[in-house]
């Protein structure tokens, strides 16, 4: 069952700052992500989907800025 930190939802629910700077924004994400793992926030598996989900933002906010 994931557990992912709520500061890290609240960015990857930020729509606006994902289509202003989409590569930015999963940067950030991934980063956030990675230190959240290393304080033991989250275990491995989190991280992996952490990961995924901010790749997967990159490349719904890089569609939406192509089709706006």
């Amino acid at each position: 069952m994931l557990n992912l930190p709520g500061a890290w939802l609240d960015e990857l629910n930020d729509q606006t700052a994902l289509r202003a700077d989409p590569d930015g924004r999963a940067l950030v994400l991934s980063e956030m992500a990675h230190a959240a793992h290393r304080r033991r926030d989250v275990g491995d598996e989190d991280l992996v989907e952490m990961l995924e989900f901010a790749e997967a933002a990159r490349l719904w906010a890089l569609t939406e800025t192509e089709f706006a």
